[in-house]
């Protein structure tokens, strides 16, 4: 997180028209009319993603807006104007006041702009027109036969989706000012831990046009504000328009607290300059004190102590966004992330918003950061040109978040010049943390000649070369950056569901106890759009794409939490259970007989279950358990202890569906806020009918958008319950109607405040 709050900024981000498809100068300079009018952040494939024989819109569109300078403040001295946007994909160009400005690459890491310091205060004219489709010198490039020049055909695994996906903002920088984006906190322990030196390095940039001298300083403070550390004031003058050579600032802080996922401790460094006695330009960096390192074969320690990265791929998009995911919606992605027990998370693949990353520091989960690329590392000039451009960019944003534990170069392709290239820039910009890239043929880089070159090795699926693949990296240790994907777990569909379970623990009982393993990251945290092989939807997520827990999320919680939990699913009779520690398979315990199957996921210690009758299964030594059970039941209860804390559930055979069911879930219901709305399908008893599945009808009245994921407007259900999301236009009251047919429907009003 970075702060600069003397900086006037406006947010550019309401009341645009928006045309799908190409524009011409008379849009661009306000000469001929049309458009939608829409918000920021705004992706144009919210509607046309997630849905079986429907491709997604690939080609360009554009953006107008009028936007108002204030006049200057009448003490400022050549303070400049710059218009900063959020991360997007794809190519564009800026207009302003009918005139061409910029080119601009959303490279997923958004652009700066300087506008005209002399540009007059008042109304002026800005357009983006933008382009996503593939092209082989945007990262993440393209993987296979050329259409016409500087396309291809094969997309990702990952769509690229189209739109000003991130908000626009206009910033007023002092003319003399903190580069805030050169801003590096290095950590290094002093003899015996009591003290921490921090070596705080930035530059300072005059634009004014006139001489300045001033002083500079330096104070670190806790999470909550409290001073802990300073250093006195540092004079400084520079000429006109002149950017200052690097400067480095010594600061001690006693008795630290290092950042860990299970201590997330964060300080903040605020950087002065003064001019005069008097504070023209301040920057505040929230940072962390990590104290990481690699032991060769031994994995990740984090201020002395063993850490296992145990998590999960994460992609930035949910059906009714496309990629511009509210940040409320992309924290609580965080939230769920932690709350089934993950300290890892690797994002999948690229750069992601910062918010994103804050979060990710607060709660303690520790993340692999990495350039967009899949399969496409490519060696020609203008591909490792746009992916060192990214690497860069992507580094210098966001080095002083304390969650980043690696530096990712690339997926799944190998190529040694990129990779060297790319390794030189980590190594240069930040040599606190090591690199990786994720490789799926370990064989293809040995030819390749990519072995030795990142620090620590990424496996993606080849659980049978862990051990080679440790060797093959500078510190001799590998993390699983993919394994465990099954694109067909659906929700609700128990086989395919059980299949993902399964294999989840086949896979982890493959790489227990190797110590070289420095932790996993499961593919994936959750469903998500693709087009790739026609596939349409990739669901091998812990969650569904609204986020909805699947039992794999239940087994990560039940074996990776703490707060004692108990969670029971009735499923038809499924496939067997592989050997290993996490599960026991109780189907042939003649207490509970029946054709179909108890599946408990738990933390306890010990579990008691009981069906109907007298006896009762006590559930010891495992995280799953499987028992055989009679579909007629009425009712079964589960009761465990862990750590002397008690955790129960009963599950209750459910009648037929007499209603719908709808509930606010979480968010804000402010204007501008999306709220999450948690839809059931209940009985007469108001238990959730698990048999059910199919669509849900859904019509908002009142200030407020539907985000469903097509043009129908409908949530989709399964075992019962699904989720649909509400964003807020403006103050007053929203009717949120949900209703199937021969149902009950559901209303729920939302009331501002």
């Amino acid at each position: 997180m970075i702060e600069t709050p003397l900086r006037e900024r406006h947010d550019l981000s309401h009341g645009w028209d928006f045309v799908r498809g190409w524009v011409g100068r008379h849009w661009l300079d306000g000469t001929s009319g049309g458009g939608e009018r829409v918000n920021l952040p705004h992706c144009w494939n919210e509607q046309d993603t997630f849905q079986y024989r429907l491709r997604s819109y690939s080609g360009s569109g554009a953006y107008r807006t009028t936007i108002n300078l204030p006049p200057a403040d009448p003490g400022t001295v050549g303070d400049i104007w710059r218009l900063r946007s959020e991360g997007f994909y794809g190519l564009g160009e800026v207009w302003l006041d009918g005139a061409h400005l910029a080119p601009v690459d959303g490279q997923y890491l958004g652009f700066r702009l300087p506008l005209d310091q002399a540009l007059a205060e008042g109304e002026h004219l800005l357009a983006v027109r933008l382009d996503n489709r593939p092209h082989r010198y945007v990262l993440p490039g393209t993987t296979n036969r050329e259409i016409f020049p500087g396309t291809f055909s094969r997309p990702p695994d990952f769509l690229l989706y189209g739109g000003l996906a991130g908000k626009l903002f206009l910033e007023r920088v002092p003319g003399l000012h903190l580069d805030a984006d050169s801003i590096e906190v290095i950590c290094s322990p002093r003899e015996g831990g009591e003290q921490e030196l921090l070596r705080l390095c930035f530059a300072l940039e005059n634009r004014s046009g006139l001489p300045r001298r001033g002083d500079l300083q330096w104070t670190i403070a806790d999470a909550e504000g409290r001073p802990v550390a300073g250093a006195p004031a540092a004079p400084f003058s520079l000429q006109p328009d002149q950017r200052g050579e690097p400067i480095e600032v010594a600061v001690s802080v006693a008795e630290p607290r290092c950042w860990s996922p299970d201590d997330p401790a964060l300080y903040w460094a605020e950087g002065r300059v003064l001019e005069g006695g008097e504070v023209v330009d301040l920057v505040r960096v929230r940072f962390g004190i990590t104290r990481a390192e690699f032991r060769p074969r031994r994995g990740l320690f984090l201020d002395g102590r063993g850490v296992e990265l145990h998590g999960c791929n994460h992609h930035e998009s949910i059906p009714g966004f496309g990629s511009a995911v509210p940040t409320e919606l992309l924290r609580r992605d965080a939230e769920l992330i932690r709350e089934i027990g993950c300290n890892f998370v690797r994002l999948a693949h690229g750069p992601r918003h910062p918010d994103f990353l804050d979060a990710c520091d607060e709660l303690g989960i520790m993340v692999y950061a990495e350039i967009t690329t899949w399969k496409s590392v490519r060696r020609s000039r203008r591909w490792r040109q746009a992916a060192r451009r990214q690497m860069h960019n992507l580094i210098l944003r966001d080095r002083h978040h304390p969650s980043i534990i690696f530096w990712g170069m690339g997926n799944e392709s190998r190529s040694r010049q990129p990779y060297l290239e790319l390794q030189a820039i980590a190594h240069d910009l930040d040599s606190s943390r090591p690199t990786s890239y994720a490789e799926n043929h370990l064989h293809r880089a040995r030819r390749k000649r990519t072995l030795g070159i990142p620090d620590v090795w990424g496996t993606n699926y080849e659980l049978d070369v862990l051990a080679e693949a440790a060797s093959s990296s500078r510190l001799d240790n590998v993390v699983l950056s993919e394994y465990g994907a099954f694109p067909m777990s659906i929700k609700g569909i128990d086989g395919e569901e059980l299949t993902q379970v399964y294999g989840l623990e086949r896979d982890w009982e493959t790489m227990a106890d190797r110590p070289y393993v420095v932790g996993h990251a499961v593919w994936s945290f959750a469903d998500y759009a693709t087009e790739y092989r026609n596939r349409y939807r990739q669901l091998s997520g812990l969650f569904d794409a609204w986020r909805r827990p699947k039992m794999a999320a239940e087994l990560f919680r039940a074996r990776y939490t703490s707060d004692p939990f108990i969670t029971l699913f009735v499923t038809d009779r499924g496939p067997d259970p592989p050997p290993s520690r996490f599960c026991r398979d109780l189907r042939s315990d003649s207490r509970f007989p029946g054709a179909g199957e108890l599946h408990v996921f738990t933390n306890c210690d010990e579990v008691h279950v009981q069906s109907g009758g007298p006896a009762a299964a006590v559930l010891k030594e495992a995280i799953h358990y499987v028992l055989p059970v009679d579909n007629s039941f009425e009712a079964i209860s589960a009761e465990g202890v862990r750590n002397g804390v008690r955790a129960a559930r009963t599950l209750r055979r459910y009648g037929e569906a007499a209603r719908v069911e709808a509930t606010l879930a979480g968010g804000g219901i402010g204007a501008g806020r999306t709220s999450a709305i948690d839809l059931a399908v209940l009985d007469g008893a108001d238990l959730v009918v698990g048999s059910w599945t199919g669509r849900i009808c859904l019509r908002v009245e009142g200030p407020a958008r539907l985000r469903a994921y097509n043009t129908r407007d409908e949530a989709y259900l399964s075992r019962g319950e699904g989720r649909t999301y509400v964003t807020r236009d403006a103050e007053g009251e929203v009717v949120i109607s949900a209703s199937a047919e021969d149902l009950e429907p559901a209303r729920l009003i939302l009331r501002s405040g």
